[in-house]
């Protein structure tokens, strides 16, 4: 009788031996799937943000344009960086305000890390304007924003840097 026990469970071990590197490989199978799927699925939220927030300021929409920066962001364009909401605000307002404003934005890649909650976007972008004597003002430049994963599932910007040519 303990010899048959003895036999039971060197098999049962023995089997879990076996298998069980299969199983590892199996789960980590698994988990790189499913981290390739959550930062597959941050990338188009990213995407869709971005593409909500150009459409907001092509709209002239203000506060929306501005949801969609994280409350202590920051931005640098030309001049000093500002940081918060209120300041980020301010350069929106002016920025919106101005004259026959036209944007275009071409995002050339969008990069998530892997653990899916931190992402960057790069692209160009061009601007036109009409200045003080009507004439055509043109800018170009281009643009890195960096965006995050909020608590609530929303992606905000949380720093927005653009460099004009």
């Amino acid at each position: 009788m303990t010899r048959s026990r003895s036999l039971v469970l060197f098999l049962i071990v023995g089997s879990a031996m076996i298998l069980s590197p299969g199983c590892r490989r199996w789960s980590v199978h698994r988990n790189e799937r499913l981290m390739q799927q959550k930062v597959a699925e941050a990338e188009k939220a990213i995407r869709a943000a971005s593409a909500d927030s150009v459409s907001a300021a092509q709209a002239k929409d203000l506060d929306k344009t501005v949801s969609y920066y994280a409350p202590n962001a920051i931005m640098f364009g030309v001049g000093a960086p500002v940081q918060g909401i209120e300041g980020i605000r301010k350069v929106w307002q002016q920025l919106l305000a101005t004259p026959n404003l036209q944007m275009h934005l071409t995002t050339l890649s969008v990069e998530v890390s892997r653990s899916g909650d931190l992402g960057w976007e790069y692209g160009s972008f061009q601007g036109t304007s009409t200045d003080k004597n009507g004439k055509t003002v043109t800018q170009t430049g281009k643009y890195v924003v960096i965006w995050k994963l909020q608590s609530d599932g929303s992606w905000k910007i949380e720093a927005d840097l653009s460099n004009p040519q």
